[in-house]
């Protein structure tokens, strides 16, 4: 027989993330709304994106918290805050499913990714934002172990073109341009890409 304040427990468990990620996610909205600027006609203000970020995240963590307390304890309802929690203290009374038991980890591919982040940061200023990224994205995809080339060129491109236009030409932020010769590729890029 089922225990049911073992089973409140478990729900609250689970949702405690969510509910503090979601708290954190409200008092945060509520700073960038105390946000002071001189608006300008047709422009979107410093607060928009941010505030959109945080009510997105906020609506997330509402539908968590209801999805846990609805739903249950099944496995497959399990959201991702979960998830990681689950992976970073396993429970000994819980038995992960057989494809999970005999993942193989790779610590490597963990140092390998900090310090291609670390060495982006490091170089975005010189080698500009597009060049950069699409190294970034690509050499990340390499080290997860994916090895269609083809592919990971086409989404490092084009993932790196979709972003310089979103944030350029949409949000209005500037991206480093680098600079000598990769200054030059940053500005002829811009001007296919109709970004003044």
């Amino acid at each position: 027989m089922s225990n049911p304040r073992g089973g409140a427990r478990k729900s609250a468990a689970r949702a405690a993330p969510y509910g503090i990620v979601g708290a954190a996610s409200a008092y945060l909205y509520y700073t960038a709304a105390q946000i002071e600027y001189s608006a300008r006609a047709g422009m979107l203000g410093p607060d928009f994106w941010p505030r959109l970020i945080l009510a997105l995240t906020i609506a997330v963590c509402l539908y968590e918290v209801v999805k846990i307390f609805v739903l249950g304890q099944s496995r497959e309802i399990e959201g991702v805050l979960g998830g990681m929690i689950d992976g970073a203290a396993p429970d000994a009374g819980h038995h992960a499913p057989p494809d999970a038991a005999s993942a193989t980890r790779h610590p490597w591919r963990l140092a390998a990714g900090i310090a291609i982040t670390v060495a982006y940061v490091a170089t975005v200023h010189r080698l500009g934002f597009f060049i950069t990224t699409v190294l970034y994205l690509a050499a990340f995809i390499a080290i997860g172990g994916y090895r269609r080339w083809r592919v990971t060129a086409a989404v490092s491109i084009l993932g790196t073109l979709v972003i310089v236009f979103f944030f350029m030409k949409v949000v209005y932020v500037s991206l480093p341009l680098g600079r000598g010769p990769f200054q030059q590729v940053s500005v002829w890029l811009m001007q296919m890409l109709g970004v003044r």
